[in-house]
């Protein structure tokens, strides 16, 4: 990855952190985090980006992956396109991650980037088995 690419996806990832959350804060998923210790955010944050882990799970179990999401007729009506149960749940899941990232002052793209190139210098299965 180039340092041109690194500094585009840093600059991406951040920007789109920042849009989710600031989507949830006004759709009043950060309502209450000032009045919360911190283990209390993390404990809802982490409960509700599971929530999406699972509805991703309950998709592949349905062996229903592939067909349109619940929300296919407004998306296709309001967007002229709409997503499969896969492709709305891995979205979810990013936006979830990006939202806490936010929320927690972590700057995503560096920590993302920084730990792709650790990732890719890491030997095959990481000495693992399957």
């Amino acid at each position: 990855m180039t340092p041109e690419q690194q500094h585009h996806i840093r600059a991406s990832l951040n920007l789109m952190s920042s849009l989710a959350y600031q989507n949830a804060k006004e759709k009043g998923f950060h309502d209450i985090d000032e009045q919360c210790r911190p283990v209390d955010n993390y404990a809802r944050w982490t409960v509700n980006l599971h929530g999406e882990v699972s509805e991703l799970w309950e998709a592949a179990r349905r062996n229903s992956l592939l067909k349109p999401c619940d929300k296919h007729s407004e998306m296709c009506e309001q967007f002229h396109d709409s997503l499969t149960n896969e492709e709305e749940e891995m979205a979810d899941i990013i936006i979830r991650v990006l939202d806490m990232a936010k929320a927690c002052h972590v700057d995503i793209g560096r920590a993302v980037i920084l730990k792709h190139l650790y990732n890719a210098s890491r030997p095959h299965m990481h000495g693992k088995l399957a």
